[in-house]
């Protein structure tokens, strides 16, 4: 694997950096969002929380723009809320990967983001957290504009076509294997899904 491989993929959230307060803190920003975007009281909302298991992180983190309809919220009225309410973490408290770590990888690999949040609050949130995002040759993240979000598989897909890469050429990271792992290894590809930024490290610095 090691001496084909040409590109590594990350996820952004939960992947090149871990907070220990984001999930307390998401769970709130899920409640105002509901509360905001429909009928619901307060206690409806908690009840929404603790059935779709908004209160659960990484594998089990629900989307919830492909869930939001299942409770009255449209996911029109969603795209537009988020563009100016996304979920802010604790950057105090985050933990991120050594840049020095993602240097050494760019001078060895293409290094790529795949994420479904959006592009600016990618950058953002990047520089509130002091992940030198010039390490990656592109950020493949949803735009204002885009009506459809493509999928992870779509995108792991354009990687491989853009850049001429065969699946066995890429390798990636995220902490949700059915959401970040399984498109790829659908592809014929590898990933690993992570714990936590030292499970992440450890991976990477065998492959300098």
């Amino acid at each position: 694997m090691e001496k084909n491989l040409k590109a590594i993929i990350f996820d952004f959230d939960e992947t090149l950096y871990y907070s220990p307060t984001a999930l307390k803190k998401y769970i709130q920003y899920i409640k105002q969002t509901i509360l905001a975007l429909s009928n619901h009281t307060e206690s409806e909302a908690n009840e929404i929380i603790k059935k779709y298991g908004f209160d659960q992180r990484g594998e089990n983190r629900v989307s919830f723009g492909k869930t939001c309809e299942n409770f009255g919220v449209k996911k029109e009225k969603w795209n537009k809320y988020k563009i100016k309410h996304f979920f802010e973490i604790n950057y105090d408290d985050a933990k991120i990967l050594d840049n020095n770590l993602l240097r050494a990888l760019s001078k060895k690999y293409k290094l790529f983001i795949v994420s479904g949040e959006l592009f600016q609050n990618i950058l953002y949130k990047s520089k509130k957290l002091g992940i030198d995002v010039s390490c990656f040759c592109d950020i493949y993240a949803q735009k204002k504009t885009d009506k459809t979000p493509k999928s992870k598989i779509e995108i792991y897909q354009s990687i491989l076509n853009d850049y001429k890469y065969h699946s066995e050429n890429v390798l990636v990271f995220g902490d949700r294997y059915q959401v970040d792992i399984k498109p790829i290894e659908l592809l014929g590809g590898h990933g690993f899904q992570i714990k936590d930024i030292d499970d992440l490290k450890n991976h990477l610095e065998k492959l300098l």
